[in-house]
């Protein structure tokens, strides 16, 4: 990666006009496909042969993928499945970036259109929260939760930035407007997935910095509003209420009432129910309690999910490829001390997510493109860059 770039440049720019608005827009984040389908065109109109990755993580993720197409035959409506499993083809999405000729100079430039393009949507929520009262920011992208989940990712990119270049005061800027808008979306799991990877990352790399964000994060809880505080305790607040029959009714959190009903379909179907099928069963499961939706479209839990749609094999799977991220990123090194920190950047951007997906499902197609296009630089940066002994 830090040799010098070969990729066409209308493909770069479409990279660049992804990574500008992928925050904004799930229709706009299809630039990336775009600039895959200029990529693929180009090596085959030139006779060039495409260098694809290979290591441990990518057989992983296309068995992951497999798993999605095995739990749509075995589930309990497979013509429906077969409806909604193609959005998971995003998968793959890591072996065109991953193969691509990008220089570091082409990867920085990327980082810093994507932190200026959640910068404007940012300013955008904080704006909506001020005039229009917004209890929870979305911004353009019409979804709190996932909007979170994309600025957890962006106020990592901008940390690992600022390690290497820490008087560039327009990352500081950067890291203020994104953090306050990650506060306004209120998504809980993103505060806790962000918390996570910033303590990896500054543990890592600079023990002052995570002091020193501790620090700030304590007195910002002190000093928030009450409503703040109380979302903040809730997520520690975790306790059902029974009947005299000692059967369920009701809980602190509807989320709660969810997992409960999630394992009892879990238990009756093993194998699975496949993709799209919740919505038509979770009726049946449903807890009957205040603020319970009747339907759900997802168990709000990465594991759950796809326990219950893939069954303990597709478990199974994920864990494996959980495993073969962690074991490439653990055993990457170079003699470049920046492409060290990216790739500890992306091990904490992967670590951010998991601990989001404990109480989102955050393999939703607004997510996908963004969280597999920068698991493809990670795969590109282990193909070109590694001195593993």
């Amino acid at each position: 990666m830090s040799q010098p770039s070969s990729i066409r440049r209308y493909d770069y720019y479409s990279l660049l006009a992804f990574a500008l608005t992928a925050v904004a827009s799930i229709a706009l984040q299809n630039f990336v496909w775009i600039a895959v389908a200029l990529f693929l065109f180009s090596a085959l109109k030139d006779h060039q042969k495409i260098d694809w990755p290979s290591n441990l993580f990518v057989t992983a993720t296309l068995v992951f993928l497999a798993s999605y197409i095995l739990g749509c035959i075995v589930g309990i409506n497979p013509a429906q499945s077969f409806q909604s499993v193609h959005k998971y083809l995003t998968f793959l999405l890591i072996l065109p970036v991953g193969a691509m000729a990008l220089s570091t100079l082409d990867i920085r430039r990327i980082f810093y259109y994507f932190i200026g393009g959640a910068v404007v949507c940012s300013i955008f929520g904080i704006g909506k929260y001020f005039i229009y009262h917004q209890d929870r920011i979305d911004s353009f992208s019409g979804d709190k939760m996932v909007f979170g989940g994309m600025l957890m990712v962006t106020v990592l990119f901008i940390t690992c930035l600022l390690i290497s270049t820490p008087k560039n005061y327009y990352l500081w800027a950067s890291l203020v407007i994104v953090t306050w808008a990650l506060i306004l979306t209120q998504t809980r799991g993103a505060w806790v997935g962000v918390f996570t990877g910033f303590i990896l990352l500054t543990w890592r790399f600079n023990k002052k910095w995570l002091l020193l964000g501790l620090a700030l994060a304590l007195a910002g809880f002190f000093l928030s509003p009450q409503s703040f505080k109380d979302r903040v305790e809730s997520i520690v607040t975790v306790h059902f209420v029974y009947n005299d029959q000692n059967q369920v009714v009701n809980a602190t959190q509807t989320r709660l009432l969810i997992w409960k009903s999630g394992f009892q379909i879990i238990k009756e179907h093993p194998m699975g129910i496949g993709q799209g099928n919740l919505e038509d069963i979770y009726p049946k499961y449903r807890i009957d309690a205040i603020g319970n939706d009747p339907n759900v479209p997802h168990l709000h839990d990465n594991f759950l999910q796809i326990l219950l749609q893939n069954g303990w094999i597709g478990l199974a799977v994920y864990l494996f490829w959980i495993f073969s991220f962690y074991w490439e990123a653990l055993r990457f090194k170079s003699s470049d001390e920046e492409l060290n920190l990216w790739n500890w950047m992306f091990l904490c951007m992967f670590s951010a997510v998991l601990v989001w997906g404990l109480t989102e499902y955050t393999f939703s197609h607004q997510f996908m493109n963004i969280q597999f296009f920068f698991m493809g630089l990670a795969v590109l940066l282990w193909k070109n860059n590694s001195v593993k002994s």
